[in-house]
């Protein structure tokens, strides 16, 4: 026994040296590679590393931390050999940690190649591990990569659902930089959703967070200021906007984080392009796509390419424009870009059109021709055939294009109707597969302290028995109460579907009919005054036209298509002019017209003046039509120098409208009074097309209840 003991000594002390050489190897790589100064060092060493004595988890340690380095410094080719080489390893050896570690560092891979579609795919995966893990820092990582990825696919809501979650988890398991991440990322969904408030509530509580700590993490600094200018560019800030991006992009370099500095740069370029410093703006555009180029990121080469043509369309420049936007399209891929994709397919058709109408309706309907393609490529050729009939002067293919584009957007709700739907399905059925695994470990323990109390083994399966019968209940009602909920949600939408379609018809069939039987008494001779009935067939038709004109305006709005010819001009004597148009229309109609207009002198706008000349003329005909006489209309222009805006202030005198109609004035096709509407020709629609045309000018319309005892509507028209 002495000896055994003396030649085991004798091996430990041999062979000593070796194994804590190959212990240091390892501990020193993992020490490097988590250190930006000497990552590269450890890359250079890793397979070195690997070919000394290590354990299972250790070589798949290595080869995810690997994957990750060449990730997160975006040498993708690279980051794809060694997923491939760490999905190997897994397949040798189980192990459930660096599975979900797999699943998390692939589907972020698939983020940064911009193939969102694939990412989403991984990155439920990597949730569903990592929650049965407890793997709380990861999992909030993983919903947060999540989020992004819905966000660029156009998914908003399943976007805005994730990163609460990578919020919640972080908050709970106190990750204060992922809850800073989270939140910052948010924001800029937000941002796009044209929710401002959100997103500068959510930037703050982020701000509050950083400063909260002693030392500066200027990675997160540059995500929050990032996001800040996305929140000041939906407010119209753009000023504001350019400053906080530029911010963002000084800490983006001094981070090291080149290829974010390449995103920062296409915000920088964008924003420089609506405060009219194009030179800047094209150099911004280029420097980054030479950065996207050099880390060999396609995806986004094509929206740097895509940014350079809208620079150069705004400034008329069509032949380069044109040449940057295709060679953007061979770039983005239709499917895993779908937002990017349409967005510079709508680029195209504004430089091709009308000169090329003939090859985009050629190209166009041969997509929407194929058995099986894609539902945002297909509203995106439907719209772009719209346009292109359009250009052509047909305007029946156009309008029957645009009835297809409405319809495949209803399949398309009821299809999110019918996913959600089977989502909650899935979900209650991995809810009770959950509960059979908890029942099958409670059985297993009650079988093991069976030996020891059997009372209180039997008390336990009671309980259990109790607790399982319970939560099937539960689910069952929530899975009742979700289904009926999406069937109500559907219900609804083609409601508003089947009203819209009921109301246009309505409205051309009331004077069809009229024109029939005006047509009928003259055909059989029963007129005295046959001129008279023409005077009222002509009055009709003009009724008829102008309601086909506004349904047309409205849903030329709807689709993006509605364009403004926007020029700079003097606002003072633009809007003596436009009051002065409706001045001597009103005083015909037998009211009162008083003014009052105070503008500066040298005060310049941005605004296409017939657009605003038909805002005007559709006010001033509402106040004519609902006015009783004797009475009067009061046009107030003020410039609001606090908040650099015009205001239009158009009121009248009684009757008034009740609460409950002034909340619904905007609603198409609404009338307070129907028949006194039809007979003054109104079509229910002028509002509407007001509130579009402002919108279209980055303004504001409201109605409120006059001091006059009639209507006020206030016009906001910002001056940027």
């Amino acid at each position: 026994m002495l000896v055994y003991k003396i030649l085991l000594l004798s091996f430990f002390l041999l062979f000593s040296p070796f194994i804590c050489a190959n212990e240091r190897l390892y501990d020193a790589f993992i020490k490097e590679i988590e250190q930006q100064e000497t990552r590269n060092n450890a890359l250079q060493n890793v397979d070195q590393v690997l070919e000394s004595d290590l354990t299972p988890e250790e070589i798949a340690d290595v080869h995810h931390k690997t994957t990750v380095a060449l990730k997160n410094a975006f040498q993708l080719e690279q980051a794809h050999k060694w997923a491939e080489r760490f999905k190997q390893v897994l397949l040798t050896h189980h192990l459930p940690d660096y599975e979900a570690k797999y699943s998390l560092t692939y589907g972020d891979l698939m983020l940064k190649e911009g193939k969102f579609s694939d990412a989403i795919s991984y990155l439920n995966l990597a949730v569903s591990q990592l929650s049965e893990l407890d793997m709380y820092r990861l999992l909030s990582h993983a919903y947060r990569f999540r989020a992004a990825a819905y966000k660029n696919n156009g998914s908003y809501k399943d976007s805005i659902e994730s990163y609460e979650l990578s919020i919640e988890v972080a908050k709970k398991y106190e990750f204060p930089d992922l809850q800073v991440s989270a939140n910052t990322q948010l924001a800029d969904v937000y941002s796009d959703l044209s929710l401002p408030d959100k997103a500068l509530e959510l930037l703050q509580r982020s701000i509050a967070v950083l400063k909260s700590q002693e030392q500066e993490n200027t990675v997160l600094l540059g995500q929050v200021y990032y996001n800040l200018g996305g929140a000041h560019q939906v407010i119209g800030d753009h000023e504001k906007s350019l400053e906080a991006y530029q911010t963002a992009y000084d800490y983006d370099v001094k981070a090291g984080n080149v290829v974010y500095s390449a995103y920062t740069l296409i915000r920088i370029g964008r924003e420089q392009k609506k405060l009219a410093q194009y030179s800047s703006a094209e150099a911004s555009f280029k420097k980054a796509f030479t950065i996207f180029e050099e880390h060999g990121h396609i995806r986004n080469q094509g929206w740097a390419l895509s940014n350079l043509a809208e620079l150069k369309l705004r400034e008329d420049q069509k032949v380069e424009a044109r040449a940057y936007v295709e060679e953007a399209l061979e770039l983005i891929d239709p499917i895993q870009s779908k937002v990017l994709y349409q967005e510079t397919m709508t680029t195209y058709a504004q430089i091709v059109l009308p000169e090329r109408a003939d090859f985009f309706i050629q190209s166009m309907e041969q997509i929407i021709a194929q058995d099986e393609v894609y539902l945002g490529l297909k509203e995106t050729a439907l719209r772009v055939l719209k346009d292109a009939y359009s250009a052509k002067g047909d305007f029946e293919t156009a309008l029957n294009y645009h009835l297809q584009y409405a319809e495949s957007k209803v399949s398309q709700l009821e299809k999110e109707a019918s996913q959600k739907a089977l989502a909650y399905q899935l979900d209650t059925e991995y809810q009770k597969n959950q509960y059979e695994l908890q029942s099958l470990k409670t059985q297993r323990d009650m079988e093991q302290a069976e030996q020891r109390v059997q009372q209180i083994v039997t008390a336990a399966v009671v309980g259990v028995l109790v607790i399982l019968l319970s939560a099937f209940l539960l689910l069952a009602r929530n899975k009742r109460r979700a289904l009926e909920l999406e069937k109500q949600l559907l219900n609804k939408t083609l409601d508003l579907k089947q009203q819209l379609l009921a109301d246009i018809s309505h409205e051309l069939r009331t004077p069809l009919t009229v024109l029939k039987l005006h047509i009928e008494s003259l055909e059989h001779n029963l007129v005295e005054n046959p001129q008279q009935s023409y005077k009222v067939l002509n009055r009709r038709l003009d009724t008829l036209n102008t309601l086909i004109k506004d349904i047309y305006e409205l849903a030329q709005a709807d689709t993006g298509s509605l364009n403004l010819a926007l020029e700079r001009v003097n606002a003072k004597h633009t809007f003596i002019g436009l009051v002065e148009d409706i001045d001597d229309f009103v005083t015909d109609e037998g009211l009162d017209f008083n003014a009052n207009i105070e503008l500066p002198d040298t005060l310049e706008i941005d605004i296409d003046v017939t657009r605003f000349a038909q805002i005007f003329n559709n006010l001033a005909r509402n106040s004519v039509n609902y006015t009783d006489k004797p009475g009067e209309v009061f046009v107030e222009i003020r410039y609001q120098n606090q908040h650099n805006r015009i205001q239009c202030v158009i009121e009248d005198s009684s009757p008034g409208v009740d609460d409950e109609a002034l909340g619904r004035l905007f609603e198409r096709l609404f009338r307070c009074d129907k028949s006194r509407s039809r007979d003054l020709g109104g079509s229910g629609l002028g509002l509407s097309i007001c509130q579009k045309l402002v919108e279209l000018h980055g303004g504001s319309i409201t109605v409120a209840h006059s001091d006059l005892g009639g209507l006020k509507v206030s016009v906001i028209l910002p001056c940027e």
